[in-house]
């Protein structure tokens, strides 16, 4: 029962932060969406501007949500009204489903998801911390979010809901969008049938706790991005908002970086790069949020994307000159299919090369794609296909703003899977590009078939078939491990729920780490900083103005 009252806590907290900076008085569904969105953002830009003075501990983060509630409190009197009571009480149940007897994401969770959480609600930000632990280096959001939500009243169970609150809020968004042709109150059109495609594949694959990762919250705000833009004429299209999901989408998943090229398009379009209107965007909230970011990345790793050798300062003492290019080999040949090479004497780089890749990455990672992607892309076939035979009248649409904003997205998806196939192509890297491209291309197909009455009967058939799927998994998952905690296990992932010793290991004289070296050689949620590699001993240490700072000595 306390997930369930955490879950609606956490849920209002972020409504009622929303509500406090958006000055929108509409009580539709999507402006109540987007309320919840701008909390989120917002909560997580507190969190990450606070780190860099202070750690996010319990009485920090419940001061911050205390100030929060007051000030929503004093703004609106404390009132919803029915449409956002019922708003938030089923997304949060929505967010009970998915934490119940799940498990975290496995291993990286335990490898440095967890274990980053725990450093800052212990420390305030380390200068130089990939020293520690390289994966330090590609947190998202998320961790700070996390660590937040670790308050007296939630205590440690509260880094485990914001993940399932925000994936409770992107199910329900799909799942009204189908909805409203449902119950017949809209008719189909081009963003509709998006929507669609969207719930069929959330209710295929992602409806697991654990395997969310950091992964699943940045493909969702692209979808929610596209989804967006196909609902709003150019004129109408608000600039910051796109601007806003494009940079939370970033600030999770980097590899979605070419998100950009869609508010970077439109603004072109609208505003034919006014240097007034570049000035506003340039200090808007998006952009400082993105800035705060990227500061981040430069003090905990030395580069603004890590390990893009690009982005970094080599100048900075903390900036492992050494590590970085070999991580960005390292992770490219993996996602490339390294251990499933022919040549064992070929080296990474070398194997990167030339498509040297592809025999080996056809072995596992495009058989695991395409076991994915088929089933999901016949069910869209089916749908396409009916329509094409059941329909020979055509609706011809001659909205060339739609044609317009249709012909930008469909680049952009395109682009993505391009630079997502040559460069990352591990499919959890850049799965929204593959699924937009793939629902973008067969809606051209019945363009002139989408807006008619009938296809309503579809969306009925699909939403019940995409509701009780979604519902059965978590049913399935509660059923077979009722013998389980109900909280997922932050601790361990061990089967008999052992907790293996750290070693506490010294950098100089007032510096210390924690090595897990025994057992699942897991950080988890432990004392921090914990690692579970063994620091060389070139790192250094140093304690300036309060910051530690971790230095790399060539």
């Amino acid at each position: 029962m306390d997930i369930l009252i955490f879950s609606i806590l956490t849920n209002v907290l972020y409504f009622c932060c929303g509500s406090i900076f958006v000055s929108d008085k509409k009580s539709d569904f999507h402006s109540q969406f987007y309320i919840y969105f701008v909390g989120v953002t917002t909560i997580a830009f507190i969190s990450l501007f606070l780190n860099f003075f202070t750690p996010l501990n319990q009485s920090i983060n419940s001061a911050v949500y205390c100030t929060i509630v007051l000030a929503f409190a004093i703004k609106t009197k404390f009132i919803f009204n029915k449409k956002q009571i019922n708003f938030l009480l089923f997304s949060s149940f929505i967010t009970f489903l998915l934490i119940v007897y799940s498990n975290v994401n496995r291993p990286d969770a335990g490898l440095y998801h967890l274990p980053y959480i725990s450093l800052i609600n212990e420390n305030k930000i380390i200068i130089g911390a990939t020293n520690i632990h390289s994966r330090f280096g590609h947190v998202s959001i998320l961790q700070y979010l996390s660590a937040i939500n670790n308050n007296y009243l939630f205590s440690e169970n509260g880094i485990s809901i914001p993940l399932a609150s925000i994936v409770s809020f992107f199910y329900f968004y799909f799942f009204y969008d189908v909805w409203k042709v449902f119950k017949k109150k809209e008719t189909p059109d081009l963003a509709k049938f998006f929507s669609l495609f969207i719930l069929i594949y959330i209710s295929f694959k992602i409806t697991r706790y654990s395997s969310f990762g950091n992964d699943a919250v940045g493909h969702l705000c692209f979808f929610y991005l596209i989804s967006y833009v196909l609902k709003e004429d150019i004129k109408k299209i608000n600039l910051k908002k796109i601007l806003l999901i494009s940079v939370f989408a970033f600030i999770n998943k980097p590899m979605l970086g070419l998100v950009f090229i869609i508010p970077a398009s439109i603004f072109f379009i609208k505003n034919n790069f006014e240097l007034k209107k570049i000035f506003t965007l340039t200090f808007s909230f998006p952009a400082l949020l993105l800035y705060l970011w990227l500061i981040k990345n430069i003090l905990v790793s030395g580069c603004a994307v890590f390990p893009m050798k690009i982005t970094c300062l080599e100048s900075l003492s903390w900036t492992n000159v050494q590590q970085i290019p070999f991580l960005r080999v390292e992770g490219s040949a993996w996602s490339k299919g390294w251990p499933d090479r022919i040549n064992t004497k070929i080296s990474m780089e070398e194997f990167s090369k030339n498509f040297n890749w592809v025999q080996a990455w056809s072995k596992n990672h495009l058989k695991y794609i395409l076991n994915i992607i088929i089933p999901f892309s016949a069910v869209l076939f089916f749908i396409v296909f009916y329509i094409k035979i059941r329909f020979k009248q055509s609706v011809i649409n001659n909205d060339k703003d739609l044609r317009l904003r249709f012909l930008l997205l469909l680049t952009s998806s395109l682009i993505g899977v391009l630079s997502f196939f040559l460069l990352f192509p591990i499919y959890r890297y850049g799965y929204s590009y593959i699924v937009t491209l793939i629902s973008l291309v067969l809606l051209i197909t019945i363009k002139n078939k989408i807006n008619i009455k009938e296809n309503t009967k579809i969306f009925q058939i699909m939403f019940i078939f995409c509701f009780v799927l979604v519902i059965a998994k978590q049913v399935q998952k509660i059923y077979k491990k009722s013998s389980q905690t109900m909280w997922p296990n932050i601790y361990t992932l061990d089967s008999k729920n052992k907790i293996y010793k750290k070693n506490k290991v010294n950098i100089g004289n007032n510096f210390f780490y924690y090595l897990a070296n025994s057992g699942d050689a897991l950080c988890m949620y432990s004392a921090s900083p914990c690692t579970s590699y063994p620091i060389k001993k070139k790192i250094g240490y140093k304690l300036r103005f309060t910051y530690t700072i971790l230095t790399w000595n060539d």
